[in-house]
């Protein structure tokens, strides 16, 4: 015959508990989706920054925070991909993130046919 717990006030406390640790879980997901969705915002309003020469980098969103941008360093064309945080209302790139030289990006549009039959293969 199985036996049936009975509740003590233990054991009221310790689901209270998880009740308040669940919600709490639940408060800062929606904290760090409502900053996302700040920073999303925000990274769509800064499309473009002065650079040293005077120009312009325009910036093209990825969304969460990273961009695509072509620019010229050192007589080369660079096509750089970065991730970004912002400082003081300011955008930042940040360490994360990859500049390929042109031949590199043509060769990755070449390949891109490939990674997706990749991606759809571990889909």
């Amino acid at each position: 015959m199985p036996k049936h717990k009975t509740l003590t006030s233990s054991d009221s406390d310790s689901e209270g508990e998880r009740k308040v640790k669940a919600k709490l879980r639940k408060d800062q997901s929606k904290k760090r989706k409502a900053d996302q969705n700040q920073n999303e915002t925000t990274a769509k309003r800064v499309t473009s920054q002065p650079n040293s020469s005077g120009g312009s980098d325009e910036k093209i969103s990825l969304g969460k925070m990273k961009f695509v941008s072509v620019r010229e360093f050192k007589g080369k064309i660079l096509i750089d991909i970065r991730e970004f945080y912002e400082n003081n209302g300011e955008m930042k790139p940040g360490k994360k993130g990859i500049s390929l030289q042109a031949e590199q990006w043509q060769k990755l549009k070449q390949s891109i046919d490939d990674i997706d039959e990749k991606i759809h293969q571990l889909c």
